[in-house]
């Protein structure tokens, strides 16, 4: 046998010893919890929750989050302790389980059935700012839909005071700008789709609705204001062209789209 072989079989045995290690120790984590969980308090069986929750993934192979078990915990709190404080927190408690497992639409639904059905709870802000940052995540979506960032500027508009003097405050600009840049850029895209099919009643129709959401943005941006421009001057052959033209040219000095509107003359 080379010493390569010999190499070779040691490091199999190995890694078949950390796998049966593995699963050792997951077993006897599982057994332990369910007993707990089982057997302890309201508070004992919400503590074990959040930890569970709160998980850091520390390594490959171990240290996950067992979602299932968090599932059997938060159902156990519900049947054993229907009236405790911490019972209350149970839609809260499986928003965070489906946030951590990215399923960011079922999260939604959590943490709103929680604020709907908790208005005076202690936890109220930060469940707003985690249904916040679930739409956030949803901008993102390879559908483009922007209803997640409607949905933002809506929650944003309602915030509280006291929200507003959270620690969640800055996080929540920084996802309101993030949600108001993604309609501008979506509104402008769509536009310039409606525009190359001769569209232009379309492509203004929704530039200007979402200049209704978002006015500064649309109001200041070069490329929206040119679109709306140029559909204005192709639906109407009265349009005043050098008006148009003039103002924009004021706003937009360096816009690298007055020679296509000057074209238009």
């Amino acid at each position: 046998m080379t010493l390569k072989s010999h190499a070779n079989i040691i490091a199999s045995m190995l890694i078949r010893f950390l796998k049966v290690l593995f699963v050792v120790v997951f077993l006897i984590s599982c057994t332990g919890s369910r007993e707990e969980f089982l057997t302890g308090s309201d508070k004992e069986l919400y503590d074990l929750i959040n930890k569970e929750i709160n998980k850091k993934k520390k390594y490959v192979v171990l240290n996950h989050t067992d979602f299932d078990l968090l599932e059997d915990m938060i159902t156990t709190l519900q049947i054993r302790f229907p009236y405790s404080p911490y019972t209350r927190e149970a839609y809260l408690l499986s928003a965070d389980v489906a946030f951590k497992r990215k399923r960011y639409n079922l999260a939604i639904k959590e943490y709103t059935e929680f604020l709907n059905n908790q208005v005076n709870h202690p936890k109220t802000d930060y469940a707003t700012f985690k249904l916040l940052k679930s739409q956030s995540l949803l901008i993102a979506a390879k559908d483009k839909n922007d209803d997640p960032a409607k949905e933002i500027l809506r929650i944003y508009d309602s915030l509280s005071a006291v929200y507003k003097s959270t620690e969640y405050m800055d996080e929540t600009q920084r996802i309101y700008i993030k949600a108001k840049k993604f309609l501008l850029k979506r509104a402008i895209y769509v536009a310039n789709f409606y525009i190359k099919k001769d569209q232009y009643e379309s492509a203004l129709g929704r530039l200007n609705n979402t200049e209704i959401l978002i006015p500064n943005l649309v109001n200041n941006s070069s490329e929206a204001q040119y679109l709306i421009v140029l559909s204005k001057i192709k639906l109407s052959k009265d349009a005043d062209k050098n008006t148009l033209l003039n103002n924009y040219k004021k706003k937009f000095p360096k816009s690298k789209f007055i020679e296509n509107l000057e074209e238009l003359l």
